[in-house]
């Protein structure tokens, strides 16, 4: 689905529509919610750095794994405000943990993980984004991507392990299966995971 209001593009994808529906009226998973809203001031966390850069942004994309802000003037940024930019998100979700923890428990340990779980220098997260971005200082871009993958592919393997060990302890928590499979397929699937 796209929607257009005066010149910023909002694209929601329909499974990510549906599945978002389901969940808000079938009341399963409560906590779904709470995670949507911490990705939603993850996203808000860039989106601010990047109006006070002076970027313009034309609009946000929204699928089931992933809120993207599309932005037209990123590739002209300098490298210390694109590395500010990239790692805004993570640092906004710190700090509303900071202020919240004492106030709402749950969601503050929400913004505490989502902030860390994307500060982690995986292929398709921010910290992987930041830390591309750094070694394409140094490096060539190709073999700054496959040092990220590599490093991505590190860290999914024990988390998908761990993940599979405690849904066969537990037997219904997959959380750590199902992010150790997004970050290891993330290295293969996603064409565009470095900016």
């Amino acid at each position: 689905m796209r929607l257009t209001i005066k010149g910023f593009e909002i694209r929601v994808s329909f499974i990510a529509l549906a599945v978002i529906s389901f969940l808000t009226v079938s009341n399963i998973y409560t906590g779904y919610a709470l995670c949507f809203a911490a990705v939603i001031i993850h996203e808000l966390g860039h989106l601010l750095c990047m109006l006070v850069f002076r970027i313009r942004v034309r609009g946000i994309s929204v699928s089931l794994f992933d809120i993207k802000l599309l932005e037209s003037d990123r590739y002209k940024t300098a490298f210390i405000k694109d590395v500010l930019i990239t790692l805004s998100g993570p640092a906004v979700n710190l700090l509303v943990f900071i202020i919240s923890v004492g106030f709402f428990g749950v969601f503050a340990y929400v913004n505490l993980f989502v902030g860390l779980f994307n500060a982690l220098p995986a292929s398709t997260l921010d910290g992987g984004q930041a830390l591309y971005l750094v070694l394409s200082r140094f490096f060539k871009p190709k073999t700054s991507a496959l040092i990220i993958d590599i490093i991505t592919i590190i860290i999914s393997v024990p988390l998908f392990f761990a993940g599979f060990y405690t849904l066969l302890k537990t037997r219904y928590n997959f959380s750590l299966l199902f992010i150790g499979l997004y970050l290891f397929t993330g290295v293969f699937i996603r064409k565009d995971k470095y900016l």
